[in-house]
């Protein structure tokens, strides 16, 4: 009989390394962007961007020092990443969504792993994306971090 055997452990531990590191370039590349955003955007924006910015920072080191844990040399950010041609208020705001999803992406892939604790921190910085999101006049989606907010 043949069928599809039980990942290893070692193959586990590559999944969540991989996951981590996508999550962590992820958070890398909203930083950058967030800081852009910030500079630019209108005065009733900018102190929500800062604050969002902040809370980024605080998931990049977290998620640094999960693959520091792990013995794995976390990767750092880009010199540049690919910033909006408009920088008008609305412009920057989309942008800054559009972070916020490619951040839910990433932790939604995290949230695949087998290790409860790295599935845990996963959920809680969907949540806190999403909310992220809704704060910028985004719309909730059906399934947050799915392309499209579809299966």
């Amino acid at each position: 009989m043949t069928g599809t055997s039980e990942p290893t452990p070692t193959e586990t531990a590559d999944a969540a390394v991989a996951a981590l590191r996508d999550a962590l370039l992820a958070e890398h590349a909203a930083v950058y962007g967030y800081g852009f955003a910030a500079a630019g955007i209108g005065a009733d924006l900018r102190e929500l961007c800062l604050a969002h910015l902040e809370e980024h920072r605080a998931w990049r080191d977290a998620l640094h020092g999960e693959l520091a844990a792990r013995n794995t040399v976390p990767p750092g950010g880009e010199d540049a990443y690919q910033l909006p041609e408009e920088d008008g208020t609305e412009a920057l705001r989309a942008f800054a969504a559009g972070l916020e999803e490619t951040t839910a992406q990433a932790y939604l892939e995290l949230a695949a792993v087998p290790d409860t604790g790295l599935r845990d921190l996963a959920g809680r910085a969907l949540r806190e994306a999403t909310r992220r999101t809704l704060a910028l006049g985004g719309t909730l989606s059906a399934f947050p971090g799915f392309p499209g907010g579809e299966l």
